[in-house]
């Protein structure tokens, strides 16, 4: 892969990062699970596999999940697991 291909597949993450960002804030998703599901099965973007492998991210956008959601509005939600396989708290 040259430069310019690891330069456009790091914009398209952030690219990518930024859209769950905002799909987090809309307060329709309950996790950066629901998230990803959507991204990559519904919206066929399969880099969404990938993209959200940073538990910084994760942490983030379930935050902004969390803070989306204490503003009220539709919640779509999906059986959430922790990393241990037992469901999460939360959803």
């Amino acid at each position: 892969m040259s430069l310019s291909d690891d330069r456009i597949k790091d914009r398209f993450s952030e690219w990518l990062r930024d859209l769950a960002r905002h799909m987090a804030r809309s307060g329709r998703y309950c996790s950066w699970r629901v998230i990803q599901i959507e991204l990559r099965f519904m919206q066929g973007i399969r880099e969404a596999a990938t993209c959200f492998s940073d538990p910084s991210i994760r942490n983030e956008l379930d935050g902004l999940c969390r803070e989306a959601q204490k503003r009220g509005g539709p919640i779509f939600m999906a059986p959430a697991r922790s990393e241990s396989g037992l469901p999460a708290p939360g959803c």
